[in-house]
């Protein structure tokens, strides 16, 4: 019996750790918020290069398919360029920009330990920090205080019951819906945004989908199935903690997978309407705009309002929401489905306080399957790393340590330079007309730049006070306090002028990642960010222009891309491309989707064009707009340009998991560089490639978006 659970854990300990490299990996396999899974152990199995359709170029990203020898530049750029990361990293799966993601921490940690530095914010950070680090007391506390919240669900008989339980002022969570501050556009006021919650696949609806979509193919399907599994290997953890077996937790999770699929098929996610007729994701951001009363009457059932009323974002203008998945959720909110809801909300709270409360099962788990237990440190920032708690902080702290006022100013430069470039290239460009060649220009002029902090600043943390522990505070009471503090902040931003902000309070800032917000027409550089990969106090014009001036422009031709390009230069859903020039911008994204569809990344595996061609064409005019901005750059060096921007986005991926890879929305690292290459004269005047070279391509089948050769 023993040996049985061992082995047991140790299953989930592999899934367990392919869900920490898929989590930390955000950012990684995109410049605009994506998460990518990933896995612990090595393909042993990986097919040999030599037998892989395609150019060689498509595969070299996959473990165990790296050329016998460094291929050169003008067959295969990226594999040239990143030869050295792509060999040292066949063992170990992941990718530059994960190796960089702890640089935040271990600079926030160091402040936090340094007691000479004060001030009250981070008097409060340290405080709570402090608490976490405590894994006595955390221990102690074992779940004393948060099992009183799941023994109200338990005595809960019926749906009435539940609902009131719900809506209940003393009932501090949200299991069922997420409820944010968003902007309705960049001039008005704030409304609130309700979105699904969904206890096992929240995460990929930030990507190119949602694990409970209906999908097209056998292998997606177990792609999906696999994927969900995983996530849901955490919860079984969280089970455990209530004292279950690990065969008890299963039999409650696989049920609970499929009931959840009833109404989590239903929630929206961007690549949907990537393939969909262009101006589908503008009508449908209108069609979801509503009042209160509209919004609440397509789930009667579930108490909606009541909801809203606890979190104080009843008195919003509009709401934006998603009805088919409210719908859905409204049918299953029966009393027949009583045990499965209230199972859900139990996972949910479980799922919620997991960085509050003692981690004992989870390093027993560890430690069992021979692993690396996270020590204090590690437990106690992942605590203060929340939007419920301190990320803005830990975010604010980096900025002013490690970045400073030069860095900004540095980066806010860079990012109005590649936006000229970008006024210069529209105003070059000839199958635009005159009118939408206005709306594109006052695109370009409203853009506000959010960079290392919001527009209008963080939160204002001055009237927080935490409890101390020799006052009676605790980790998961002041998570509590931290929660309420958050919700305090919001309400008092719903109704007043917008800020281009919702990314800031959606996602924590301390993510490696930066993004283009079509909701308010915004770049923002997030803290998390700025690693010591993409910067440096000494770094070259050159290598900021490959490690983050690419970034940039990726991000401003967001605004103007097949998702973008839907929103005017105020987040309103109205398409910047007059009628007359959707077919001209379409076919060059139906060319470019086109070229990545033929692309053969395994045998039986092709990139999916439409899915990722918002953010492939985002890609192609990031490389267009640092290139145009090499000119000005006295002695630019090509070469070093595309050694530094290949090792950026370093990264080796296993086979097993390329399918659900590519359901993402963005390509394969590998294709992002040498695709965006083959299109520009640079590549070819540089290295001198020619017709027979592995990265030729014939200038007839070049796709240029923007500029005299569009």
């Amino acid at each position: 019996m023993r040996n049985t659970k061992k082995r047991s854990l140790a299953l989930v300990m592999s899934l367990l750790l392919a869900i920490v490299l898929g989590l930390a990996a955000c950012g990684t396999n995109s410049s605009g918020g994506s998460t990518e899974g990933g896995a612990a152990a090595t393909s042993a199995d990986a097919t040999a290069s030599t037998e892989l359709v395609g150019k060689p170029w498509l595969t070299s990203i996959l473990q165990g398919n790296l050329p016998t020898e460094q291929p050169a530049a003008k067959d295969d750029l990226y594999t040239h360029y990143a030869w050295d990361y792509l060999k040292e990293h066949q063992e170990q799966l992941e990718t530059n920009m994960t190796s960089h993601a702890g640089d935040l921490q271990t600079t926030v940690v160091g402040t936090i330990l340094d007691e000479s530095k004060t001030g009250h914010d981070l008097d409060q950070l340290r405080l709570f920090y402090n608490q976490a680090a405590d894994t006595e007391a955390v221990k102690a506390a074992g779940m004393s205080e948060v099992q009183p919240y799941l023994d109200r669900i338990d005595a809960v008989t019926s749906i009435d019951e539940l609902n009131a339980l719900l809506v209940a002022d003393d009932f501090p969570f949200n299991p069922f819906v997420t409820m944010l501050v968003s902007t309705t556009d960049i001039k008005s006021a704030f409304g609130a945004s309700v979105l699904p919650n969904m206890l096992f696949s929240p995460d990929s609806l930030l990507i190119g989908g949602t694990y409970y979509q209906d999908t097209e193919t056998p292998e997606q399907e177990q792609a999906y199935q696999n994927a969900i599994m995983t996530v849901a290997q955490l919860t079984m953890v969280d089970f455990m903690d209530l004292g279950m077996s690990l065969e008890e937790a299963q039999e409650l999770v696989t049920p609970l997978i499929a009931f959840e699929k009833q109404y989590g098929k239903y929630a929206e996610y961007p690549a949907k309407y990537l393939k969909s007729e262009f101006g589908a994701s503008a009508k449908n951001e209108r069609e979801s705009r509503m009042s209160l009363d509209d919004m609440c009457a397509f789930c009667p059932n579930f108490p909606l309002k009541g909801m809203l009323e606890k979190v104080k974002k009843a008195n919003a203008s509009t709401y934006i929401t998603q009805p088919d998945y409210l719908k859905a959720l409204n049918e299953v909110w029966t009393n027949e489905n009583l045990d499965s809801l209230k199972l859900i909300a139990k996972g949910q709270i479980l799922k919620e306080t997991r960085p509050y409360r003692d981690p004992s099962t989870m390093n027993g788990i560890l430690e069992q399957a021979g692993s690396p237990v996270p020590d204090a440190a590690t437990f106690a920032y992942t605590a203060c790393n929340s939007l419920d708690t301190l990320a803005q902080v830990l975010a604010k702290t980096y900025e002013d340590e490690a970045l400073g006022d030069e860095a900004k100013a540095r980066v806010t430069e860079l990012t109005n330079d590649l936006i000229d470039e970008y006024r210069d290239l529209i105003n070059e460009t000839t199958w635009v007309s005159d009118e939408s060649k206005a709306n594109l220009l006052e695109k370009l002029d409203h853009m506000t730049l959010n960079i290392f902090e919001p527009d209008g600043g963080y939160f204002d943390y001055s009237a927080l006070e935490l409890m101390p522990t020799d006052q009676g505070g605790t980790l998961f009471g002041n998570y509590l306090k931290l929660k309420q503090y958050r919700i305090d902040c919001e309400a008092q931003m719903i109704g007043q002028p917008a800020r281009a902000v919702y990314a800031w309070f959606a996602l924590s800032p301390t993510m490696t990642n930066a993004l283009y917000d079509s909701s308010n027409n915004s770049i923002n550089i997030l803290p998390g960010y700025m690693t010591s990969l993409i910067y440096a106090r000494d770094i070259s014009d050159t290598d900021l222009l490959a490690s983050l001036g690419f970034t940039i422009g990726h991000e401003i031709s967001h605004g103007f891309d097949y998702s973008g390009g839907q929103f005017n230069a105020y987040g309103e859903p109205q398409p910047v491309f007059a009628e007359q020039d959707v077919e001209a911008f379409t076919s060059r994204t139906k060319k470019l989707a086109d070229y990545y569809s033929a692309m053969e990344v395994m045998p039986g595996l092709n990139e999916d064009g439409q899915n990722c061609i918002a953010e492939a064409g985002a890609d192609l005019v990031g490389m267009q707009l640092a290139m145009e901005q090499a000119k000005k750059i006295e002695d630019f060096d090509y070469e070093r340009f595309l050694s530094k921007y290949a090792t950026v986005w370093g990264q080796v991926v296993d086979a097993q998991i390329l399918p659900a890879t590519v359901a993402d929305t963005h390509p394969l690292s590998n294709l992002r560089m040498n695709v965006c290459a083959q299109m520009y004269n640079m590549m070819y005047d540089t290295l001198g490639v020619v017709e027979g070279d592995g990265m030729y391509l014939a200038p007839s089948e070049r796709i240029v978006f923007w500029g005299k050769d569009a």
